[in-house]
């Protein structure tokens, strides 16, 4: 929740945290982050890190301010020295290829941020899966939890990029025990291009191009794309991630 109340005679907003054993933590709005924002609402119900308040880095005495108010449940806590302090491990610790988890703090259509200790990393798009992803916009909740690889670290100027494909299974890997010459698959249409033919997924990851009938006409694309078609396998090339397949059998909506 949010709460107003006035530390060192200040009225702020301030955030609350619900600690063990019915005590109430509150986060000081100048304490929760360094930049200044307008209310603290929208932070409610989302992840964040926090320590007991350190008020000698404020410039004040321990001794005459009161961080643990036994009476009224409460301990002042701080989100900005914990960042920092994460902040400090994290440069001091990571690497490339280190595997760590941090949570989705924003996106864009080309790319999704991950927070982690503090620090927000890149994650281009197209390293979120093996599946074509179209856009990082509501992909996943923010605030969601995720476990990526480190992949590229610039420490000068404080840039991290970040996978979550390179931890999962590459599915041409196992194409050629999923996938049989002169076996019949269903899949569905993600594209076609005339005089090159019809792209068709068989499951997330791995597309198969196909050649369309010559007895038929291939229709427009656009009444294609989304429609499921049975392919019979040609060839399979794991190494070259490709599959040809020929198209034996439509949706009869087609004709």
């Amino acid at each position: 929740g949010v709460e107003n109340h006035s530390p060192f005679g200040k009225n702020m907003q301030c955030a609350l945290v619900k600690l063990n054993n019915g005590l109430k933590g509150l986060i000081y709005e100048d304490q929760f982050d360094r930049h200044k924002y307008r209310s603290l609402v929208g932070f409610i119900d989302h992840k964040g890190d926090f320590m007991v308040l350190d008020v000698t880095k404020l410039g004040k005495d321990a001794e005459k301010v009161n961080i643990f108010n036994e009476e009224k449940g409460i301990v002042l806590l701080s989100r900005v020295q914990a960042l920092t302090e994460l902040h400090e491990e994290f440069w001091e610790t990571a690497e490339l290829n280190h595997v760590v988890t941090g949570h989705v703090s924003g996106y864009e259509d080309e790319r999704l941020y991950i927070r982690i200790k503090g620090v927000i990393c890149v994650m281009p798009i197209q390293d979120y899966e093996y599946d074509w992803t179209l856009s990082g916009r509501g992909l996943v909740p923010l605030g969601t939890e995720i476990t990526v690889k480190i992949t590229h670290i610039d420490r000068d100027k404080k840039q991290v990029r970040v996978s979550r494909k390179e931890l999962l299974e590459d599915p041409w890997e196992r194409v050629h025990e999923k996938y049989g010459v002169e076996n019949f698959y269903s899949g569905i249409i993600t594209g076609a291009v005339q005089d090159v033919g019809v792209f068709v997924k068989l499951e997330p990851g791995v597309e198969a191009l196909a050649w369309f009938p010559q007895e038929k006409k291939m229709p427009r694309d656009g009444i294609l794309v989304g429609k499921t078609c049975t392919v019979r396998i040609k060839n399979v090339s794991a190494k070259n991630k490709k599959i040809s397949t020929k198209i034996v059998a439509f949706p009869h909506v087609l004709y």
